[in-house]
């Protein structure tokens, strides 16, 4: 039986995520790169991380920040628009004692045509 992707799609991987993670696609909402991404983070992808980071505020990404116990995701909601979105999410991951999450509210921004990921927002604007 395939293995479902980690981004909680319930898909099969290879029909999912790896899509994207292997160039075959890209995603054309924030919220499927936003997915995307934590499968990236929980499969230690560097190159798709960078790749769909928006240059202005892409850090330096090494192999040791890649190295969280990610459990899960949860999207909280979405709004898609048509320059800019925002997807607000809990990650789960597992500390060596606790499950935690880690919960953001992301902005992502069309660039060169592609949705990125730009920074964490506060809140909810």
């Amino acid at each position: 039986m395939p293995q479902n992707c980690p981004c909680g799609s319930s898909k099969p991987f290879a029909q999912c995520c790896d899509l994207y993670l292997s160039g075959k696609s890209y995603p054309n909402t924030a919220e499927a790169l936003m997915r995307s991404r934590y499968t990236a983070f929980t499969t230690s992808n560097l190159a798709w991380l960078r790749q769909t980071w928006h240059p202005d505020t892409c850090p330096e990404l090494s192999a040791e920040d890649l190295t969280t116990d990610w459990q899960r995701l949860e999207v909280v909601k979405a709004k898609q628009g048509l320059k800019k979105s925002i997807v607000e999410f809990r990650a789960w991951f597992n500390d060596g004692e606790h499950e935690r999450a880690l919960h953001e509210i992301s902005l992502f921004k069309l660039y060169k045509k592609r949705w990125v990921y730009v920074e964490a927002l506060p809140q909810w604007p």
